[in-house]
């Protein structure tokens, strides 16, 4: 497993020396600058079922899809009705209490139609956490393993039992 992650390593190490990345602001693979450095940057933290999860340096005043859209975009399998943006305490920034945020951008991949409803597109905070779950949703693929083996099971205790009732 080592062997397979150091050429990914030397390889986001040629990226960043490409970019002109300070040494100060290389914190590891998945950390991804698209700071202004004519404007005030801030950092925003992305998990979970996204293209690309990781710690984000961008310009102050940067709005949710537009930090949807440098992650790539959500995976096949993101839960896109319960998007969480969570904001936690900062008295600095005068932020009072934990916030939790949740959007829905359901319509945009999986409706016919695009709600009419308003929609959130937050100005994103310094420290914000935007949290994509995972879709729950059923494939018949992905359990044909199962369906199949107790299928085959079944199979063989029956003909078991029919050759032995047989005899």
């Amino acid at each position: 497993m080592v062997l397979l992650l150091i050429p990914v390593a030397v390889m986001a190490q040629d990226i960043n020396e490409r970019l002109g990345i300070p040494e100060e602001l290389k914190t590891g693979l998945f950390y991804y600058n698209y700071g202004d450095k004519n404007k005030l940057n801030i950092e925003v933290m992305v998990w979970g079922y996204i293209k690309a999860p990781g710690k984000y340096l961008i310009p102050q005043g940067t709005k949710f899809t537009e930090l949807l859209t440098l992650c790539g975009g959500p995976s096949n399998d993101t839960k896109l009705e319960d998007v969480r943006i969570v904001r936690l305490k900062n008295d600095s920034l005068g932020i009072k209490q934990d916030t939790l945020f949740n959007l829905n951008y359901d319509d945009y991949l999986w409706q016919d139609k695009i709600s009419t409803l308003a929609r959130r597109n937050p100005v994103l905070m310094p420290g914000d956490m935007i949290i994509f779950p995972l879709e729950s949703r059923f494939h018949f693929r992905d359990n044909l393993y199962l369906i199949l083996s107790i299928t085959s099971t079944l199979v063989s205790i029956t003909t078991f039992l029919v050759t032995v009732l047989r005899k």
